[in-house]
């Protein structure tokens, strides 16, 4: 996919040259120093060696938002092989759980749970073809290509190519099954509503899913979360409201608005620093106009 890249200024328009990596460390790491504003994805470590006997050295780990783990790859031009080192990385951390707990106990607490009915490996590389998609789509493995491009005065752009929202875990990995951990259903959220309340989930749950094929539900315990290249959205079901945490700096809303709430302060499930309640249809209006906000602002 040909990405272009302009800069306006004083209503002209400058067409922005592609620059390039010079080496694959550069890119990893940049994505590393960044990797919480990039992707909502706490470091963990660098160059992981997965021992003697298997041999490999992952690029990075870390854990996500959700609690999930990651483990993300780079090239710095084409994904050769990637695809592959990336189910060989995925085998061995399902084979090694407690490794990484341990690991992420080291680095973030031993309060810290992972969320094992989520993993995720992200390649990153400059360029996909349509056969690195299409072997990721028959895989049905939590693999999510990312494409990025480096440009001029320091611009850089990056983009979801795919992403697997439905993860098949009877599909086999270096010939054996993975059993399914227990996945969190919609239907223990739904129980913790009512009819009125689940509706309106519901209504917003089309709404985000619809914003564009890069938005990923990931259903946990304590909530739903909507997910492009990290969370800009976090639901919760209640008896008489939803409540939604967004990706928006309070300070660019109306907190008089009775709905809404500044909760940087305030400890809660999920992410976002706006919290909005939600009770009515007319209160759906509202929210989402702010997820839209939320979705086309990422990150900001």
């Amino acid at each position: 996919m040909s990405f272009n890249l302009y800069r306006i200024t004083d209503n002209e328009i400058k067409h922005l040259k592609k620059n390039s990596f010079k080496l694959e460390k550069e890119l990893q790491n940049l994505i590393e120093d960044n990797l919480e504003e990039i992707f909502g994805i706490k470091f963990l470590a660098s160059e992981y060696s997965t021992g003697q006997k298997h041999g490999g050295r992952m690029d990075t780990l870390g854990i996500d938002e959700n609690n999930s783990p990651v483990i993300l790859e780079y090239k710095r031009n084409q994904s050769q092989n990637m695809i592959n080192q990336a189910l060989f990385y995925l085998d061995w951390l399902l084979d090694h759980k407690a490794t990484f707990e341990m690991l992420v106990q080291k680095k973030l607490g031993a309060d810290r749970e992972v969320e094992w009915s989520l993993p995720r490996v992200l390649c990153i590389a400059e360029k996909f073809n349509k056969y690195d998609t299409y072997a990721v789509s028959q895989m049905g493995r939590p693999i999510e290509l990312i494409q990025y491009q480096l440009f001029e005065e320091g611009l850089l752009n990056i983009e979801v190519i795919t992403s697997n929202e439905e993860i098949d875990y009877s599909k086999p990995v270096k010939e054996k099954e993975v059993k399914k951990e227990k996945d969190y259903e919609l239907k223990m959220h739904f129980d913790k509503g009512k009819e009125f309340t689940v509706n309106l989930f519901k209504e917003l749950q089309g709404y985000i899913l619809g914003l564009g094929d890069d938005v990923v539900e990931n259903i946990t315990k304590h909530y739903i979360a909507y997910r492009s290249v990290k969370n800009f959205v976090c639901l919760e079901i209640h008896k008489k409201h939803l409540l939604m945490y967004l990706s928006i700096s309070p300070e660019e809303v109306d907190l008089e608005d009775n709905r809404l709430r500044d909760v940087r302060s305030i400890g809660h499930y999920g992410t976002g620093d706006l919290e909005v309640r939600i009770e009515s249809a007319e209160d759906i209006i509202v929210a989402k106009n702010l997820i839209e906000k939320a979705y086309k602002f990422l990150g900001e």
